[in-house]
């Protein structure tokens, strides 16, 4: 959705459409689920992160002043709540000995190349679980970042307006995820840039 359209429709919000809102939401859910699923590692936490962040999005329309974009707010209210939820998990961790299911797909997993041979597929799978398991090894602010650069493609500008946070505290997260996914992952082919 365009500038233009954007501010059309969210006049339209402020002036008690419902409709549009819907419109909003199905410019931006298929994105913002995506994030939050690469963020916490399962769809069914990552609709309920984006269906929490719509929902303060509906709750904050007034005072949204229009200083960023709708998906600058939306990448920034999903990146805070993943980042809340990771810290939940692992105070669960820690207090109730809550461990997640090792059964669980992984997205990484579901992404193999349909045409490629069942050693292929292999292999594919078992990159993106060491994948994973690698990117648990980051804080979850190294996750988002890394997440925000090298899935949604995002400058690191717009990943500092995202996170609130300065472009150089950006790339010193970024450099120290990079660093520690290699290290992990240093007998993959392919290298991470």
């Amino acid at each position: 959705m365009d500038a233009a359209t954007e501010k059309i429709v969210l006049a339209r919000i402020r002036d008690g459409d419902e409709a549009s809102f819907e419109v909003l939401v199905r410019a931006h859910s298929a994105k913002i689920i995506s994030l939050a699923w690469r963020l916490v590692g399962n769809r069914e936490d990552a609709e309920d992160i984006a269906q929490e962040a719509f929902i303060r999005l509906h709750r904050n329309l007034a005072s949204f002043r229009g200083d960023s974009s709708v998906s600058t707010w939306l990448y920034r209210t999903v990146t805070r709540l993943t980042i809340d939820y990771q810290r939940r998990q692992k105070l669960k961790q820690k207090i109730f000995f809550f461990r997640r299911s090792n059964a669980e797909h992984d997205p990484y997993e579901l992404a193999a190349d349909p045409a490629a041979s069942p050693g292929d597929q292999y292999l594919a799978g078992e990159a993106g679980r060491r994948l994973a398991a690698a990117m648990g090894k980051l804080s979850a602010r190294q996750r988002a970042v890394f997440t925000l650069r090298h899935h949604e493609e995002l400058p690191l500008k717009e990943i500092a307006a995202v996170l609130q946070l300065e472009e150089g505290t950006v790339k010193a997260h970024l450099h120290r995820a990079v660093h520690i996914l290699r290290k992990e992952l240093k007998d993959l082919q392919g290298g991470l840039t």
